[in-house]
């Protein structure tokens, strides 16, 4: 299809073309056909050249629509082929309805709509080259009937002059408008389907880079938990090892190497965490973990887990405290080994990063069927952006002394842990005024 000319102007054009024809059909059975068959059916003042003219009318326009056809199948620009079609037919209509019943007759609303034809050729230029056309033969017309006496020169005759030029400028103008505003629906289609096409292929490449690093995270959650399982056993060993050292098995060692070995045990404890936090997301992640849920006191949990920071807290001069209210309802459906984690993450982070002030481990029923834990610190606090990631896996805070701080591991496995148990967790923080991390979980009924 021809894309020089916009799509629904072509349309138009084509239905217009096609509706002329069926009409000149018509015109071509009553006028031609019918006095054949019955001399007397109708009569014309110009019968022989009104004949001619209906016949040229429907040969020229089904030779113009042939000529579309062929250039269309070619691929070719065929708005010449238009522009001629409604040249020929402004000056047969002309002499059509100079013939028929004058210029000034009802069928003067055919100028009107081929006017409006001519439009959809989108050139300014053609529409007022076919007004011109058809405002001359009106005041020819009108000329022609004065000097035959047919009419007389007067208000009403001149008003009617007057009216009918006026009628095919402002169509003219209408018809104008209407091409540019289907020249601008074209181009916002054309535009949109573009854009359209740019989508999907953006959208494609977009699933296509989305499945590889699906395989990439899938290869690499692959490695780690390999990894882990690879290096669990040789720190579980050196941790044993450096146990007997330290207890005596291979006899007396000196005070500086014990405290060398205690340190090597210490280092050896935080990678065997690490280590378990890594196989512990694994585990969550692909749902291989496996849960001994059973009811159990809240409060019971976290009396446990405050005690075994107590030290720590003590140490770094830290005022430590823990607020349980007498009456709670605070019966849980969990883990108790995987919420003890969840809490002893918490608290620890809260000590650990604490260097004055206090930790203050609390619990509360903030509504019916709810019990919340919090723990809440004076350190250095976190930053609003910081917050919204700290969640996420492999995610570390660089605190406002510019330490970054944690493995990233510990709170996203706290958060896939109290999500499992249909709780949710969370913090409020701000720089330089402490934190306070949080968790919610249902009552047990």
């Amino acid at each position: 299809m021809n894309r020089k000319i916009p799509l629904r102007a072509l349309e138009l054009q084509l239905l217009s073309s096609g509706s002329k024809i069926g009409v000149q059909l018509m015109w071509f059975v009553v006028i031609v056909i019918l006095p054949l068959i019955n001399p007397n059916i109708i009569q014309f003042h110009n019968p022989i050249s009104i004949k001619i003219n209906v016949l040229l009318a429907l040969a020229t326009s089904i030779l113009y629509e042939i000529l579309k056809v062929v250039y269309r199948k070619k691929g070719k620009d065929f708005r010449w082929v238009v522009t001629a079609q409604l040249l020929t037919s402004i000056i047969l209509l002309t002499w059509f309805l100079h013939v028929f019943g004058r210029i000034n007759g009802p069928f003067f609303v055919l100028y009107l709509l081929t006017i409006m034809e001519s439009a959809l050729n989108l050139s300014i230029f053609f529409p007022n080259v076919v007004v011109t056309i058809a405002a001359i033969a009106t005041v020819s017309e009108f000329i022609w009937l004065l000097y035959g006496g047919e009419i007389s020169l007067n208000l009403y005759s001149l008003l009617q002059v007057f009216i009918r030029i006026m009628s095919l400028f402002l169509m003219r103008s209408y018809g104008i408008s209407l091409a540019q505003k289907l020249i601008e629906v074209e181009k916002t289609r054309e535009l949109t389907q573009e854009y359209a096409k740019n989508l999907e292929s953006v959208k494609k490449e977009l699933e296509s880079a989305n499945i590889k690093l699906k395989e990439l995270d899938s290869q690499k959650d692959t490695f780690i938990s390999m990894a882990a399982h690879e290096l669990r056993a040789p720190m579980t060993a050196i941790k044993g090892y450096v146990s007997m050292i330290l207890e005596g098995d291979a006899g007396d060692i000196p005070e500086k190497a014990r405290g060398f070995l205690a340190d090597v045990d210490s280092i050896n404890d935080r990678l065997i965490r690490l280590v378990n936090n890594m196989l512990n997301v694994s585990r969550i992640e692909e749902g291989r973990m496996v849960f001994q849920n059973e009811y159990e006191q809240l409060t019971n949990i976290v009396r446990i887990v405050y005690s075994e920071f107590i030290p720590e807290a003590t140490r770094k001069g830290l005022e430590y405290k823990l607020d349980v209210p007498k009456k709670i309802r605070d019966k849980i459906f969990v883990d108790v080994d995987k919420i003890n984690e969840v809490i002893g993450n918490l608290v620890s982070n809260a000590v650990k990063y604490t260097d004055k002030g206090s930790v203050v481990v609390s619990l509360s029923q903030p509504q019916e069927g709810i019990v919340r834990l919090e723990v809440r610190d004076t350190g250095s606090g976190i930053s609003k952006d910081e917050q919204s990631k700290l969640f996420h896996k492999f995610y570390r805070v660089e605190s406002n002394v510019g330490k970054t701080t944690g493995t990233g591991l510990g709170l996203y496995i706290s958060k896939l842990l109290i999500e499992k148990f249909n709780g949710k967790i969370g913090l409020e923080s701000e720089a330089d005024k402490g934190s306070v991390f949080w968790f919610e979980l249902p009552v047990a009924s």
